[in-house]
């Protein structure tokens, strides 16, 4: 099982320089709790939560701010051909929800979450 067969391929970015409501109005529309921030190389560059959004959202309240701002930076990243148990342990040492996936130019090419992880479980215990 690699992270490559469970992961969320094409994953939704948004950049390091885009307003904070933008990753927000992106999580509420497609219902996601993570969003990876690319730089203009489409390097990971870190990581925003739904959490991280809505203690920005009581902060700046209607003030601009960029998702630089409100990011975790450095975030953890995954190559997508590792075993899958390698980053549930590294998930769950490091107590993170999310691993942006990368190739080896380290674009980032999807996730992997805590759904997708309980989603190998069931085909595992279905087995």
């Amino acid at each position: 099982m690699l992270v490559k067969d469970y992961m969320t391929s094409a994953p939704i970015t948004v950049h390091r320089d885009d307003n904070y409501d933008i990753a927000f109005e992106i999580m509420e529309s497609k219902n996601m709790h993570h969003l990876p921030v690319v730089d203009s190389d489409n390097q990971v560059v870190g990581i925003v939560t739904r959490r991280d959004l809505q203690l920005a959202a009581r902060v700046f309240k209607e003030a601009p701010a960029e998702i630089a701002e409100v990011m975790h930076s450095p975030v953890l990243t995954i190559p997508a051909d590792v075993n899958l148990s390698t980053a549930v342990k590294q998930m769950h040492e490091n107590r993170i929800g999310c691993l942006p996936v990368i190739d080896g130019s380290k674009h980032v090419i999807g996730v992997l979450t805590e759904t997708d992880l309980f989603r190998a479980l069931t085909d595992l215990l279905e087995r």
